[in-house]
């Protein structure tokens, strides 16, 4: 889920300089903490938090897992400046970044990025389906966020990833001028958002390669 906030106003000067995030390579050391490699897609099972209980009574054993799970194909790409993600099951799109004022279409080092969220009801698997490259924006758990804990992950293709639940993300970010992607996740679909334009009055400047 994601999409709420307008990019219509990225390039605006009133929210200063944006805040540049760090990139790493992502692999089975780096993402610890963050979620696990995937190279099977179908046989790659979702991990499902079960439902919470509110008193000190503990639920019954097999249940508060069973609503299911949900995914189909995403397609992720550039047009002009802005990144755009569809859902091919319902055709539903929404904008997830748009480049600096000052970068071109042919030469995409940084995309600008002012939302986040997270599911605290499962994981979220994203799986490249021709072995794209691509850029996952996370942070660790915690409501307390700050810019400094959000980390760029870069991929090159070999391996998906499913990222655990309460775990900070945005939509992942393709290298290529379009990409398609596996995705499945809880059907219940908890999200957790938050506007970095608003809370921190800045936007995010996301590394799209290991040398940006």
């Amino acid at each position: 889920m994601s999409g709420s906030p307008s990019y219509d106003d990225a390039h605006d000067p009133k929210y200063g300089d944006p805040y540049k995030v760090s990139m790493v390579i992502a692999d089975e050391n780096t993402l610890k903490g963050y979620g696990k490699i995937v190279t099977d897609y179908e046989k790659t099972e979702v991990e499902i938090t079960p439902w919470p209980v509110s008193g000190w009574r503990q639920l019954y054993p097999g249940t508060g897992t069973m609503a299911g799970i949900m995914g189909g194909e995403f397609v992720y790409q550039w047009k002009d400046d802005i990144c755009i993600a569809t859902d091919n099951e319902d055709n539903d799109h929404y904008v997830t970044g748009r480049l600096p004022a000052d970068m071109s279409y042919d030469n995409r080092t940084h995309v600008l990025v002012r939302e986040v969220n997270y599911h605290p009801d499962s994981g979220q698997v994203f799986f490249p389906r021709d072995k794209d490259p691509f850029v996952a924006l996370l942070a660790l758990p915690g409501d307390d966020i700050k810019p400094e804990n959000l980390v760029a992950f870069y991929f090159d293709g070999s391996f998906g990833v499913q990222i655990h639940a309460d775990i900070w993300h945005q939509q992942i970010y393709p290298v290529k001028d379009r990409s398609v992607f596996l995705g499945k996740q809880g059907s219940v679909h908890a999200c957790v958002n938050m506007d970095t334009a608003e809370e921190w009055g800045k936007y995010l400047l996301v590394p799209l390669g290991p040398a940006s």
